[in-house]
């Protein structure tokens, strides 16, 4: 009977300390640190790195700026006041000009939240046909927010007007089947105003199909006015959808 009594209570205190090596891991598992920020962009054009990368190409010359929305992620508690983000540009890694871009210096993250959205505008000018600029965006201590990680404290923005590979091809080959410059020249071409944007996040898998067919259906009547010369990408392959 001791003996089953002593095991009874051997048995209880493992679990006790168990439990508190649990409870003390949950504890180190939450953020502790000072408050902080970093900076996310929007999927489409970040997807999940710490650039934005657009091209104005794939859009008219009436077009002359795009609007890009990055998140101020805190890192810690919520607060119950609105608390202030300072962001600076960092001159060393932007290229771009003053009036190539409109940033706000200040972003709010409401009482409650545990983000504050802002807009960063980017502007299209003759010299993005040659060359693409950067644009480099870095979180400033304020008196509510530290910056974040490195890997995390800043985004950049890359633009041009030059024809490239979209961020986002891996979702759209799929659909659209391994990237060429000629053949994303070609859709280009074929879509239409009330389009808009080539993703998987925007558009339903009904519309992209839909494109799919468009595309395809204008490569026939392409190659059929070009006989013995279908259109062929700048890797010597026959495009395809």
């Amino acid at each position: 009977m001791k003996t089953k009594h002593f095991y009874s209570i051997l048995c209880a205190l493992s679990l006790f300390c168990a439990l508190c090596v649990s409870c003390s891991s949950d504890e180190d598992f939450f953020y502790q640190d000072e408050p902080r920020v970093r900076l996310v962009g929007e999927k489409m054009w970040a997807a999940g790195t710490d650039s934005v990368t657009f091209s104005f190409i794939a859009y008219p010359a009436e077009t002359v700026e795009k609007t890009i929305y990055v998140d101020a992620q805190i890192m810690g508690e919520v607060a119950d006041r609105d608390r202030t983000v300072n962001l600076i540009v960092d001159p060393q890694l932007t290229t771009a000009s003053a009036s190539q871009y409109t940033v706000p210096t200040t972003v709010i993250v409401p009482a409650g939240q545990a983000k504050g959205t802002f807009p960063v505008v980017l502007k299209r000018d003759a010299s993005l046909e040659k060359k693409g600029v950067r644009l480099c965006l870095k979180v400033a201590e304020s008196g509510d927010f530290k910056p974040g990680v490195n890997e995390e404290n800043h985004i950049t923005f890359i633009w041009n007007d030059i024809l490239s590979k979209p961020n986002n091809w891996a979702d759209l080959e799929p659909f659209f089947g391994t990237y060429s410059n000629v053949k994303y020249r070609f859709m280009l071409l074929n879509l239409h105003a009330d389009d808009g944007e080539l993703s998987t996040e925007t558009m339903s898998w009904a519309k992209l199909n839909n494109l799919k067919i468009r595309f395809q259906n204008a490569l026939n009547d392409y190659n059929a006015a070009h006989p013995g010369n279908p259109l062929t990408d700048e890797n010597g392959n026959l495009v395809t959808f």
